[in-house]
């Protein structure tokens, strides 16, 4: 037992000796990104690092080879490095969307430490941005009212669970009205999870925006979990604590369908706060 102790307690050092030298743990008044007359720059302080490359969804793509044979993948530019140790690198502006990236510090991946809006996509962190404009302005939080969201565990016999969990957003004024209201069953893709919609897919900033905007009846939203061995995001249940992944068990044999049936049985029963 010591020597394991000794052992992580060293690990512990050594990681924060790579972190100390490669990559300053404070950032001190970097932004990144910045965006600002029609140009974005990305920042990152790493003075001792031989090669910085960012990586963005933006970039023009290349073909790659890959584990799965040659793939096209996301681009990547060299940065700058300045005298301060900070690397940069400024383009134009890219399209209105919410655009993804990361850094690559001597090979090794890294999220922008300056930056702390983040997403999950099955397994992988990124960062990302919003750049406004028609495309994207019901992906940003506006001055309207907003719906409520909710993390339900529901019975699931179908499927054999004692429960599961799936979100559901409510539309603002829902707990103050008695009248009934359409539901919409969103269902995630291969990889997701009942978070996929509310927090990668931004759902609950479009519902929110397009029902302000009378472009959408207030309706109660049901994102559920589709991955039939699951009870809910990993590390949410008991003995949970593992890597999401693409190719999850019982998603495609038709198991899900059936415990979807059951939702509208269930759902009666366990969502009765809901009208």
């Amino acid at each position: 037992m010591k020597a394991f102790f000794s052992l992580a307690v060293g690990c512990l050092i050594s990681l924060s000796a790579w972190a100390q030298e490669t990559v300053a743990v404070n950032t001190g008044d970097i932004v990144s990104p910045e965006l600002k007359n029609q140009t974005i720059t990305f920042k990152l302080l790493a003075p001792n690092a031989k090669e910085v490359v960012v990586e963005a969804d933006f970039l023009e793509k290349v073909k790659r080879q890959t584990p799965f044979g040659m793939m096209e993948t996301l681009g990547q530019i060299p940065m700058v490095k300045g005298q301060d140790g900070v690397w940069t690198y400024t383009t134009s502006m890219p399209s209105p969307e919410l655009h993804t990236y990361c850094f690559y510090v001597d090979g090794m991946r890294m999220l922008d430490p300056s930056n702390v809006y983040m997403i999950r996509d099955i397994a992988t962190y990124t960062n990302y941005f919003l750049v406004d404009g028609e495309l994207s302005q019901n992906y940003f939080v506006r001055e309207v009212p907003h719906g409520t969201v909710s993390k339900v565990w529901y019975p699931s016999p179908t499927l054999g669970m004692e429960r599961r969990r799936m979100t559901v957003y409510t539309p603002a004024g829902y707990e103050d009205s008695n009248k009934q209201y359409p539901v919409l069953y969103l269902l995630h893709g291969a990889g997701g999870d009942e978070n996929a919609w509310s927090e990668l897919g931004r759902a609950i900033q479009i519902f929110d925006n397009l029902i302000a905007q009378g472009k959408a009846e207030p309706m109660i939203v049901v994102m559920p979990n589709g991955n039939g061995a699951q009870e809910a995001v990993p590390g949410e249940y008991p003995n949970s604590m593992y890597k999401p992944s693409f190719a999850n068990p019982k998603t495609m044999e038709g198991s899900f369908e059936k415990g979807l049936s059951g939702y509208h049985e269930v759902c009666g029963k366990s969502l009765s706060y809901y009208k």
